[in-house]
């Protein structure tokens, strides 16, 4: 495979894909964009732009990753359609706004268009989803994921706690359990809202009912808990059968474990503290663009994609 030329755009968690684009070794010209970008320390022989047009019209761009804010992303992407800028790989951090995927629909097929839903990449979640659809568990399931966000902590106010720009408990963090959810079962639906909590008048507790195989499953969020709990529990009463898969600390993938009947199996080395996991899933993603960005996967992904965030759309209305 040829050496690359990427553009990322945006320098917050557009710095996990900058370190991992240079682990990948897969690039001869890495740039990253983003208004602030001069201020900051960057390896070397990485091109900063305070503007993501620039290098677009001054160099021809073979993959673009996208890590702002939803309505950033937005315009990012009505610039590329309406300037026919059609790179080969196009990676998208969530969340999408409607409009978004609008858009997306109208590239052409040589673009191929992947959702950074990074439990789809980690190798418990495979591991876990593949023994539910080997299992054939078809029953009811138990989701309950709580957890502190950072503003909660900090009290920093940012886009991230907004639904009105795309954050919020329902825009930024439940496509990620309903993405989990619809990519094991695709004829899970949406049923109601049981419950919502507020704290200040921001949604810090969900809890949402869905229908499969006309049982009645559970979602629980909570992004302002004292307990770290990322636990999906799928059960089949009548056989006897039960798979989880849990984390009970505050990394976002480097800890889970899976159980069957209550005993864990596929234990594996445990990951050091100081790292969460996304790194780790973003440099694999780089390192193997045809793999990931494959037409089947990327196909079942935009797929699924869709499907999150017609959910959401639903439950924003209610």
């Amino acid at each position: 495979m040829k050496k690359l030329k990427l553009l990322i755009i945006g320098s917050n968690f557009g710095k996990y894909h900058l370190n991992a684009s240079i682990k990948s070794k897969k690039f001869d010209k890495i740039i990253i964009s983003s208004p602030n970008i001069l201020k900051k320390k960057l390896p070397k022989k990485i091109y900063k732009y305070k503007n993501f047009k620039i290098p677009l019209k001054n160099c021809k761009i073979d993959m673009i990753t996208i890590a702002t804010k939803p309505k950033i992303q937005n315009n990012v992407l009505k610039y590329l359609l309406f300037n026919k800028i059609f790179p080969k790989y196009i990676f998208l951090e969530k969340p999408l706004l409607k409009e978004s995927i609008s858009i997306i629909k109208k590239f052409p097929k040589k673009s191929h268009i992947l959702t950074n839903f990074i439990f789809l990449f980690s190798n418990k979640w495979k591991i876990f989803k593949k023994k539910i659809i080997n299992l054939n568990i078809i029953g009811n399931f138990e989701y309950n994921w709580f957890f502190k966000q950072a503003y909660f902590i900090n009290k920093k106010k940012t886009w991230k706690t907004n639904p009105i720009h795309g954050g919020g408990l329902i825009n930024y963090y439940l496509p990620h359990a309903i993405f989990n959810i619809l990519s094991i079962y695709k004829d899970v639906k949406f049923f109601k809202i049981v419950k919502k909590r507020y704290y200040q008048n921001l949604l810090t507790y969900l809890e949402i009912r869905f229908l499969l195989n006309k049982n009645i499953s559970i979602l629980r969020m909570n992004n302002n808990s004292n307990i770290n709990l990322h636990k999906l529990e799928f059960m089949n009463i009548h056989k006897n059968i039960n798979l989880t898969i849990c984390n009970k600390s505050n990394k976002w993938l480097s800890n889970f474990r899976i159980y069957s009947q209550n005993k864990q199996i596929n234990k594996t080395k445990k990951i050091s503290n100081n790292k969460d996991g996304r790194e780790k899933i973003l440099i694999n993603i780089y390192s193997n663009l045809n793999s990931y960005f494959s037409t089947k996967n990327v196909e079942k992904n935009k797929s699924l994609t869709y499907k999150t965030f017609e959910i959401i759309n639903k439950i924003n209305k209610i």
